[in-house]
């Protein structure tokens, strides 16, 4: 295929594309808030595994005595290489035709190139939104598509992954309060303090709204329990007893025409404040980017996008391209429980 500027040039379609890949995390796909979007001018990721544990103290000395000497957390040394993920999507031959008939073919194309780009990024987005659920909920990402078989571990403690005794769709007998304090002790034990959010599918918020437990606590000043919580008696309960408040997640995305969740809709995931304190998401500078003809100079990371044509039958393509991958190096900053 041969690069073509003849409808709209690469920084064009890249500028547009990048412009609704911030929307579309902005407003639908929101793990970035953990994870959020790192640019590296690089192909290759490097992290010590570690962080979030608790802080070591120093001590006193004396006047006069020698400084007492400290050392660096322990961690491996994680590294390895961003993988590349890009798409395509035809104006074909015979859609070319049909504009053939209008004044305004140049146009007529320029447009589908542009809602192509929307379309292009919006399935990158998707898959970079389902390696952050793997990564959050699993401590892991694995990749095993179009003949790549690829895992990143980042070594989450195993106590930080766990099962409830009970699962909380037996409202009855599930003690999701002592459940969850438990969690929480585990969680400060490991972290020095608590998590600042609760995420979880609505499928287990509206089991949590029922639990015996819980709706007891909310009503223990004598008035009888209802059967199911509202939003603000639930959120005040939980507040009440340290537990973080919940996000509710149910993001879906089409998966060989299969609608796949981002997350598992049976498991809480206790996370921290929002920012990069858990991890980044690293977008790296595909090879298009560095391609003058793109005219993306200084602003080369993240998703490329570029107008192609072949031949027999003639084709313009419109085409993006990016390198990226979540990456979790405080994976003790997340905590997993399998409540269903």
């Amino acid at each position: 295929m041969q690069l073509i500027e003849e409808y709209a040039t690469p920084a064009e379609l890249t500028g547009y594309a990048r412009e609704a890949l911030r929307d579309r995390e902005e407003n639908t796909f929101s793990l970035n808030r953990w994870l959020p979007n790192n640019t590296v001018n690089d192909l290759s990721y490097r992290f010590t595994r570690g962080g979030g544990g608790l802080v070591e103290a120093a001590v006193f000395r004396a006047y006069d005595a020698e400084s007492d000497i400290g050392a660096r957390p322990g961690g491996a040394r994680v590294s390895g290489e961003l993988p590349p993920i890009s798409r395509k999507i035809p104006v074909g031959e015979y859609e070319q035709i049909r504009m053939r008939n209008v004044d305004s073919q140049s146009e007529e194309i320029r447009d589908a190139m542009e809602a192509d780009s929307v379309r292009l990024v919006a399935a990158i987005a998707a898959r970079i939104e389902l390696a952050r659920g793997d990564a959050l909920f699993n401590g892991s990402v694995t990749i095993a598509e179009n003949r790549v078989q690829a895992e990143v571990d980042f070594g989450r403690a195993a106590g930080h992954s766990v099962t409830a005794a009970t699962v909380w769709s037996d409202t009855e007998n599930a003690a999701a309060y002592d459940h969850f304090q438990a969690w929480l002790d585990v969680y400060n034990t490991t972290n020095g303090d608590l998590p600042a959010y609760t995420l979880m599918s609505r499928k287990i918020y509206n089991f949590l709204r029922r639990n015996k437990q819980i709706r007891e606590l909310a009503f223990s000043g004598g008035a009888s329990a209802p059967t199911v919580l509202t939003r603000d008696a639930l959120n005040t309960v939980l507040g009440d007893f340290d537990i973080p408040p919940v996000v509710i997640y149910d993001a879906k995305v089409n998966v060989d025409g299969v609608a796949t969740r981002v997350t598992p809709e049976d498991k809480i995931l206790f996370l921290p404040a929002e920012g990069d304190a858990a991890g980044r998401t690293l977008w790296g500078v595909p090879v298009e980017a560095n391609d003058p003809r793109y005219g993306l100079q200084g602003d080369a990371a993240g998703v490329a996008v570029g107008a192609y044509k072949s031949e027999d039958p003639q084709t313009v393509w419109t085409r993006a391209t990016a390198i990226a991958l979540p990456v979790v190096a405080a994976p003790d900053l997340t905590f997993v429980a399998d409540v269903l």
